[in-house]
């Protein structure tokens, strides 16, 4: 598999996720959409509710078995930051996480194998309450 199908199919997991709406994930280098940036074109977040900033992160590919050429695996992790305001609770930021984790753990398609998805409680920071899903994945 190339980078690119690897990335598309990610992309294409996270697109058909219906618990947020995707004009609040944030995608690499994607345009923001127009309410979501100041006049200078400086990204700025929802004013209410959750959001969350999608990666995908690509580890070092290694040679798995040879035969008539060699077979590379590629592994990488999805990251998917999830906000919420601070002060405003707990419990839609964690049923979002849960959701996300259930949406891609153990999902296959073609050669990628998404397995184990942990999650990572950031904390605050500028006003934000952060909780990171991460999807270690290998494709190959």
């Amino acid at each position: 598999m190339t980078y690119e199908q690897i990335r598309d199919l990610i992309v294409g997991r996270m697109a058909a996720f219906g618990g947020i709406e995707q004009k609040r994930v944030f995608y690499p280098n994607a345009p923001y959409p127009p309410e979501n940036t100041d006049t200078s074109g400086v990204f700025k977040p929802p004013a209410t509710g959750l959001w969350c900033r999608f990666n995908v992160q690509h580890g070092t590919a290694f040679m798995a078995g040879m035969a008539d050429k060699p077979y590379t695996r590629k592994p990488g992790q999805v990251s998917i930051q999830c906000f919420t305001r601070v002060r405003t609770g707990m419990k839609a930021l964690n049923g979002l996480a849960d959701a996300l984790e259930a949406h891609f753990a153990y999902w296959m398609s073609g050669g990628l194998e998404c397995m184990e998805a942990s999650q990572v409680v950031a904390g605050e920071f500028e006003g934000f309450y952060q909780i990171n899903v991460n999807i270690r994945f290998r494709a190959g």
